[in-house]
């Protein structure tokens, strides 16, 4: 959008506009001029930060990790440190974020989703060809980034917000309604709505020497620069192009400024840029027009050249509408009155606190503080678009039909599979309270968003993640988690109360005709290879016993009611077993992780027996809570699979936060926080030894503690299955992209792979002076692992073979060697011959992970001259005395007498000299 594009125009064409500041300096010497209800009473400096414009600062910056899947605990490291720096310099921080399904702005969101999955597949090809992090220019979010972003956040103690409208519109209202210092963004859009103070996010950098800085845009010196009257702001920004009148739309205006002022002609699309010179055209027009007061006149000059004139003129008005609703002029006619005790809270706006139920079942306090803001903003543009702003409680408003959904579709609309757009997807009756309590929740950040979407929509969004298009090995998280949603569904909008109600009905007034109970929830995708978005409708699907309704999940107070949410929650997690709610087997914090664990190992082939060795042994870990070392850990390689494994374990978290969400919270959510189970550097360095065919013991680096508590989680995650593990997969070359040998054959010091529990890869290549690793990342090797010979006084006692553990340490491409003893036209005994073994031995190469072969003499010889052997051929050993004779120097001969020596003893009584 044209809108969007502004923002750099900002930045390079007023320049004298951005200002650095320390935002820290500033709110030491902040003196509050005004009082307000909560925020502007407190003395302290206040910003709202939008957080869809900082995830990755609040994340902790660019740092090349994230794509292992998220250091949550470095990321509320940093989050304690930034606060704590703020606390003591008088300053307060409440993070907004987005919680909207916006339909009309669903074409925006799903060309940005585009763009992410171009992104996603140049990510995957970068780990694929050099087995290294990504350039930050590639930063993509981890999955449940927003998530983590909110427990963080609420355990921090900083005041969180979730949008349920209009994200824009709700954050300026924020601001205005608490009588807030200014915003932390980078939306252009903020620049129109002229807050107090504007401040960049995209420059916030938190400093070792303590200062906080960023820039700030100074609203005067933008009019100045522009030399445009801040009162021609909203015209300006509504014929610059946004959801309401999109860049197509305006596509003749623009031509026509440019024919005039004989510049380029523009291209056609929305994903073409906006061009500066056609912003300075716009400004132009703008500043030249005689009068702005009647916008129908503006919009006859606007779309003279247009043939729907009359339509268009409608949404310029709606946009221009829209902008004004931002500005303070606009919030003063918006704004709501101050509500009395005890009056029904106002459609669409922001619930305040209520004591009685907000803080049943695990919820717990999130703020603990005042009434959240309540804002009223109803943009005429929602009802023009056929969205019915008002129907709120009922069900939901379809983003199909005479939507910007259909209109702004690429290729003349988003397909969908099976069903047309005018699908109608509204869900049950919800009760008002059901309604209420969600929206309380929502809004304070307390919940799943997907809930209140739901429930006002029947519409939720799943982005795309980290996931590899031409890979099939790996199943799609839409699908994998799938089933989960479909029962949550049906948990959610009370589908088994609702069949109990009508069998009982049908009990007493005779025969009833059949009835649907069918809930139809729209989500909106993107399918692997493919770029055209689409919705897809999913049919919830009840479970099988008759779980209680949502309102005694949510409100229930009896000791009952617990146990009843916590079964619901492992029901819908196919995870209801007997171990699984034993402490000693699963602790209370890892509940969510082996949930998910069990779940996925259920839907096939999906995990190797390793890989969830990786990941248990992971969540054991005290590394995991280690900061610095895991900050100062150096991983050789990172595996495009780990990558895509990590990712798809995120994205069950987040859904199993949905169903814990949905069923009443029974795991309280100080367990579920990821960082209690989940480090995505310290996975990579678990599944790196994994591979390996490191021992557990040693994954575990040598706890026996750990062990245990690795197996009693096995144990109860595979309690009553028939699991199928995936088959290992051949390596690629980013596998031993930091390896001292190339992984293709016919290079120097190639090294051949050699799958776990075989033995010496074929002989051919690599240096035989390599020594082993030691005990390293990957294993321990702590001797020479080419073998070698003891030899005492010149004769040879003992030899050994090379290492063949499974590859700990080996990586020379040596073969075995056979000692032999007692062979003629030999140098000496205990003589290694260097000619390899030709062929497989079954009892060299069969043997299990960590065992190492036997060496004897004649091991091979009474294998005769089988295929791929050669006996060898020894002389025989006779026992043959002597008579009578005469030695050296004349000396008789004699057999010599019992006593001690090597070899056999014979008895020479019976011969005479």
């Amino acid at each position: 959008m044209g809108i969007k594009d502004f923002q750099e125009f900002l930045e390079s064409e007023c320049s004298s506009a951005c200002v650095s500041v320390d935002l820290l300096k500033i709110s030491r010497g902040f003196v509050p001029k005004r009082r307000g209800p909560r925020y502007g009473g407190s003395g302290r400096f206040c910003l709202v930060v939008d957080a869809e414009s900082c995830l990755d600062r609040l994340y902790g910056g660019f740092f090349s990790d994230w794509v292992c899947g998220g250091q949550w605990n470095r990321m509320t490291a940093f989050l304690t440190s930034l606060i704590q720096a703020c606390h003591n310099a008088n300053m307060e921080l409440v993070v907004f974020f987005d919680g909207c399904l916006e339909s009309q702005k669903l074409p925006e969101w799903l060309t940005q989703q585009l763009a992410q999955k171009e992104k996603v597949r140049l990510v995957l090809r970068h780990i694929n060809n050099k087995g290294t992090p990504p350039p930050k220019v590639w930063w993509s979010q981890p999955v449940f980034l927003r998530g983590a972003l909110k427990m963080a956040l609420r355990h921090l103690g900083v005041a969180v917000a979730c949008s349920m409208d209009d994200h824009h519109q709700e954050v300026i209202g924020f601001c205005r309604e608490h009588n807030l210092q200014g915003i932390v963004a980078q939306e252009s859009v903020y620049t129109i709505f002229d807050p107090p103070r504007y401040f960049s996010s995209n420059n916030l950098k938190l400093t070792y020497k303590g200062s906080l800085e960023t820039k700030e845009y100074i609203m005067d010196e933008i009019a100045k620069c522009l030399n445009l009257n801040p009162n021609r702001f909203c015209i300006f920004a509504a014929l610059l192009g946004n959801h309401i009148l999109t860049d197509d739309d305006l596509y003749d205006f623009r031509c026509q400024l440019a024919a005039a002022e004989g510049g380029k002609p523009v291209k056609r699309g929305q994903n073409n840029r906006l061009e500066n010179s056609t912003i300075k055209y716009t400004v132009d027009f703008i500043r030249n027009l005689p009068a702005t007061d009647n916008l129908d006149n503006v919009g006859e000059i606007v779309f003279k050249v247009t043939k729907n004139k009359a339509e268009l003129i409608n949404r310029f008005k709606q946009s221009v509408q829209y902008y004004l609703n931002g500005t303070q002029e606009g919030f003063l006619k918006y704004r709501p009155r101050l509500k009395m005790p005890g009056s029904p809270r106002q459609q669409g706006s922001y619930p305040g606190t209520q004591n009685g139920h907000a803080e049943i079942s695990g919820y717990g306090d999130s703020l603990g503080q005042q009434p959240a803001p309540q804002i009223v903003i109803d943009p005429p543009h929602h009802n023009a678009l056929g969205v019915d702003s008002n129907d709120k409680l009922g069900s939901s408003s379809s983003s199909s039909g005479s939507s910007p959904t259909c209109r702004l579709s690429p290729e003349g609309g988003w397909s969908n599979k099976g069903r047309t757009n005018d699908v109608d997807n509204k869900g049950p009756p919800v009760t008002p309270e059901i309604v209420r309590i969600a929206s309380e929740r929502h809004q304070k950040g307390l919940m799943s968003s997907w809930i209140y979407q739901l429930l006002t929509q029947c519409e939720i969004k799943l982005p795309v993640i980290l996931e590899d298009d031409t890979n099939r090995e790996l199943p799609s998280y839409i699908d994998l988690y799938r089933p989960i949603r479909q029962t949550v569904y049906s948990v959610l909008f009370n589908l088994n109360k609702l069949k109990i109600i009508h069998e009982n009905q049908s009990k007493e007034q005779g025969e009833a005709p059949p009835r649907s109970f069918d809930v139809l929830v729209k989500e909106w995708i993107i399918r692997r290879g493919t770029n055209r978005p689409s919705f897809e409708i999913v049919i919830a699907k009840p479970v099988e016993w008759k779980t209680p309704s949502i309102e005694r999940m949510w409100l229930g107070q009896q000791a009952d009611d617990k146990n009843r949410r916590l079964r619901a929650f492992l029901t819908c997690m196919q995870s209801d077993s007997p171990l699984m709610l034993n402490t000693n087997y699963v602790p209370q914090h890892l509940l969510i992780m082996c949930c998910v664990l069990r779940y996925t190992l259920q839907f096939g082939r999906v995990l190797q027996r390793q890989e969830l060795d990786a990941f248990l042994a992971m969540a054991v870990s005290p590394l995991l809570h280690d900061v610095q070392t895991m900050q100062d850990l150096k991983l050789p390689t990172i595996q495009p699979r780990g990558a895509q494994l990590a990712s798809l374990f995120m994205a069950g978290v987040e859904t199993a936060i949905f169903a814990n969400d949905v069923c009443g919270a029974p795991i309280p959510w100080t367990m579920c926080c990821p960082w209690l189970f989940f480090d995505g550097k310290l996975f990579h360095f678990k599944l790196l030894k994994a591979n390996n065919n490191t021992p557990l013991i040693d994954m575990c680096d040598g706890q026996v503690d750990q062990v245990l508590r690795v197996e009693r989680m096995r144990q109860a995650i595979m309690e009553n299955l028939r699991v199928e593990f995936a088959k290992p997969l051949l390596p690629n070359a980013a596998m031993y992209a930091h390896y001292p040998f190339p992984p293709y054959p016919g290079h120097p010091g190639h090294m051949a792979y050699r799958p776990g529990g075989r033995g010496a890869p074929p002989h051919g290549g690599g240096p035989q002076s390599q020594k082993g690793r030691g005990r390293g990342i990957l294993g321990r090797s702590p001797i020479d692992s080419r073998g070698g010979q003891l030899e005492i006084a010149g004769v040879v006692v003992g030899s050994w073979g090379p290492n063949l553990s499974a590859g700990r340490g080996a990586r020379g491409g040596m073969s075995p060697q056979v000692m032999s003893v007692g062979r003629r036209g030999m140098p000496g005994r205990g003589y290694l011959p260097s000619r390899p073994i030709r062929g497989r031995s079954p009892a060299l190469y069969s043997m299990g992970r960590g065992l190492r072969p036997t060496y004897r003499p004649g091991m091979y010889a009474a294998r005769g001259t089988g295929r791929g052997f050669r006996a060898v051929r020894r002389a025989p050993l006779r026992v043959r005395p002597r008579i009578s004779g005469r030695g050296r120097a004349g000396k008789p001969m004699t057999m010599p007498g019992p006593g001690r020596g090597r070899g056999v003893t014979v008895d020479s009584s019976g011969y005479v000299d």
